[in-house]
Protein backbone atom coordinates (compact mmCIF):
# COMPACT_ATOMS: atom_id res chain seq x y z
CA UNK A 1 0.00 0.00 0.00
CA UNK A 2 3.24 2.17 1.01
CA UNK A 3 4.40 1.58 -2.61
CA UNK A 4 0.94 2.73 -4.38
CA UNK A 5 0.76 5.80 -2.61
CA UNK A 6 3.76 6.76 -3.55
CA UNK A 7 3.66 6.10 -6.84
CA UNK A 8 0.40 8.12 -6.97
CA UNK A 9 2.46 10.73 -5.57
CA UNK A 10 4.98 10.41 -7.91
CA UNK A 11 2.34 10.85 -10.69
CA UNK A 12 0.43 13.39 -9.15
CA UNK A 13 3.83 15.29 -9.06
CA UNK A 14 5.30 14.52 -12.49
CA UNK A 15 1.49 15.93 -14.13
CA UNK A 16 1.51 18.75 -11.98
CA UNK A 17 5.30 19.55 -12.80
CA UNK A 18 5.61 18.76 -16.83
CA UNK A 19 3.46 21.85 -18.26
CA UNK A 20 5.89 24.06 -16.29
CA UNK A 21 8.59 22.47 -17.40
CA UNK A 22 8.19 21.96 -20.61
CA UNK A 23 6.91 25.13 -21.53
CA UNK A 24 9.69 26.50 -19.29
CA UNK A 25 12.28 24.75 -21.61
CA UNK A 26 10.48 24.16 -24.59
CA UNK A 27 7.50 26.20 -24.88
CA UNK A 28 6.50 29.28 -26.68
CA UNK A 29 3.98 31.83 -27.07
CA UNK A 30 1.14 31.00 -24.26
CA UNK A 31 2.35 27.44 -23.49
CA UNK A 32 5.59 29.79 -22.28
CA UNK A 33 3.70 32.85 -20.77
CA UNK A 34 1.84 30.07 -19.06
CA UNK A 35 4.39 28.37 -17.64
CA UNK A 36 5.90 31.69 -16.41
CA UNK A 37 3.20 32.87 -14.76
CA UNK A 38 3.02 29.29 -12.86
CA UNK A 39 6.22 29.90 -11.37
CA UNK A 40 5.57 33.85 -10.89
CA UNK A 41 2.56 32.38 -8.40
CA UNK A 42 4.38 29.75 -6.64
CA UNK A 43 7.18 32.68 -5.83
CA UNK A 44 4.29 34.50 -4.37
CA UNK A 45 3.33 36.79 -6.71
CA UNK A 46 -0.12 37.41 -7.48
CA UNK A 47 -0.16 37.02 -11.61
CA UNK A 48 -2.82 38.93 -13.88
CA UNK A 49 -2.65 37.90 -17.59
CA UNK A 50 -3.31 40.87 -19.64
CA UNK A 51 -4.24 39.79 -22.90
CA UNK A 52 -7.39 38.13 -20.76
CA UNK A 53 -7.90 41.51 -18.77
CA UNK A 54 -7.58 43.78 -21.59
CA UNK A 55 -9.04 42.05 -24.09
CA UNK A 56 -5.89 41.27 -26.49
CA UNK A 57 -2.14 41.95 -26.47
CA UNK A 58 -2.05 45.59 -26.22
CA UNK A 59 0.25 45.68 -23.12
CA UNK A 60 2.94 43.43 -21.45
CA UNK A 61 1.86 39.67 -21.19
CA UNK A 62 1.40 39.62 -17.44
CA UNK A 63 1.07 41.94 -14.38
CA UNK A 64 2.91 40.43 -11.31
CA UNK A 65 2.18 41.81 -7.89
CA UNK A 66 3.61 41.25 -4.90
CA UNK A 67 2.79 43.78 -2.33
CA UNK A 68 3.67 47.18 -3.41
CA UNK A 69 5.72 45.83 -6.29
CA UNK A 70 3.85 46.17 -9.53
CA UNK A 71 5.55 44.56 -12.36
CA UNK A 72 5.01 44.25 -16.19
CA UNK A 73 6.74 40.95 -17.12
CA UNK A 74 7.09 40.47 -21.15
CA UNK A 75 7.47 36.45 -22.05
CA UNK A 76 9.63 36.32 -25.63
CA UNK A 77 11.63 33.37 -27.21
CA UNK A 78 13.72 33.04 -29.64
CA UNK A 79 15.26 29.92 -31.66
CA UNK A 80 18.41 31.68 -32.02
CA UNK A 81 20.08 34.36 -29.98
CA UNK A 82 17.44 36.95 -29.05
CA UNK A 83 17.43 40.03 -30.78
CA UNK A 84 18.20 43.12 -28.90
CA UNK A 85 14.19 44.60 -30.48
CA UNK A 86 12.90 42.24 -27.87
CA UNK A 87 13.10 44.94 -25.21
CA UNK A 88 12.43 47.42 -27.04
CA UNK A 89 9.15 45.65 -26.88
CA UNK A 90 8.44 45.55 -23.06
CA UNK A 91 9.50 49.48 -23.47
CA UNK A 92 6.95 50.24 -25.66
CA UNK A 93 4.33 48.47 -22.88
CA UNK A 94 6.15 50.45 -19.73
CA UNK A 95 5.25 53.74 -21.96
CA UNK A 96 1.54 52.71 -23.08
CA UNK A 97 0.75 51.64 -19.66
CA UNK A 98 -0.76 54.66 -18.31
CA UNK A 99 -2.81 55.05 -20.70
CA UNK A 100 -4.22 51.42 -20.59
CA UNK A 101 -4.89 51.41 -16.35
CA UNK A 102 -5.06 55.31 -15.63
CA UNK A 103 -6.86 54.60 -12.45
CA UNK A 104 -4.45 51.71 -11.26
CA UNK A 105 -1.38 52.10 -9.58
CA UNK A 106 1.31 52.79 -11.39
CA UNK A 107 3.86 49.85 -12.36
CA UNK A 108 6.96 49.75 -10.46
CA UNK A 109 9.14 47.56 -11.79
CA UNK A 110 9.49 45.29 -15.52
CA UNK A 111 11.03 42.29 -16.32
CA UNK A 112 11.62 40.32 -19.77
CA UNK A 113 11.32 36.53 -19.47
CA UNK A 114 13.24 35.04 -22.71
CA UNK A 115 13.36 31.44 -23.85
CA UNK A 116 16.32 31.81 -26.33
CA UNK A 117 18.43 29.04 -28.60
CA UNK A 118 14.86 26.75 -28.17
CA UNK A 119 16.74 24.81 -30.51
CA UNK A 120 19.58 23.63 -28.62
CA UNK A 121 18.95 21.64 -25.57
CA UNK A 122 18.74 23.34 -22.60
CA UNK A 123 22.07 22.92 -20.82
CA UNK A 124 23.64 23.88 -23.61
CA UNK A 125 22.32 27.44 -23.75
CA UNK A 126 23.80 30.34 -22.89
CA UNK A 127 22.57 31.31 -19.29
CA UNK A 128 22.53 35.19 -20.61
CA UNK A 129 19.96 36.37 -23.05
CA UNK A 130 22.01 39.45 -24.39
CA UNK A 131 25.76 39.49 -23.92
CA UNK A 132 26.82 42.97 -25.46
CA UNK A 133 27.64 45.06 -22.81
CA UNK A 134 26.59 48.59 -23.88
CA UNK A 135 23.44 47.24 -24.59
CA UNK A 136 22.83 44.97 -21.08
CA UNK A 137 24.08 48.13 -18.99
CA UNK A 138 21.87 50.32 -20.75
CA UNK A 139 18.58 48.30 -19.75
CA UNK A 140 16.67 49.78 -17.17
CA UNK A 141 14.68 46.73 -16.33
CA UNK A 142 16.10 42.74 -15.82
CA UNK A 143 16.15 40.60 -18.67
CA UNK A 144 15.61 37.02 -17.64
CA UNK A 145 16.11 33.48 -19.31
CA UNK A 146 13.68 30.79 -18.91
CA UNK A 147 16.43 28.73 -18.24
CA UNK A 148 17.52 30.79 -15.13
CA UNK A 149 13.93 30.51 -13.91
CA UNK A 150 13.84 27.12 -14.56
CA UNK A 151 16.84 26.41 -12.26
CA UNK A 152 15.26 28.69 -9.41
CA UNK A 153 11.97 26.76 -9.86
CA UNK A 154 13.56 23.48 -9.57
CA UNK A 155 15.02 24.24 -6.25
CA UNK A 156 12.27 26.22 -5.06
CA UNK A 157 14.43 29.28 -4.91
CA UNK A 158 11.71 32.17 -4.08
CA UNK A 159 13.69 34.72 -2.93
CA UNK A 160 15.78 34.29 -6.26
CA UNK A 161 12.71 34.66 -8.42
CA UNK A 162 11.32 37.16 -6.52
CA UNK A 163 14.94 39.16 -6.46
CA UNK A 164 14.73 38.69 -10.10
CA UNK A 165 11.86 40.23 -11.13
CA UNK A 166 11.57 43.08 -8.71
CA UNK A 167 15.29 44.33 -9.47
CA UNK A 168 16.18 47.06 -11.60
CA UNK A 169 17.92 46.50 -15.01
Amino acid sequence: RDKEALEQQLRSATEEATPVRDGLLHGTGGELADAVRAVLTAAGFEVHDLDVELGGPKSADLLAVRGASRCLIEVKSASGNASEGLAGDLQRHISTWPGLRPAQQPVTHAALVVSHQCRRPPRERSSQVYTRPEFVSALSFPIISARQLFDWWRASDWPAIRNAITASG
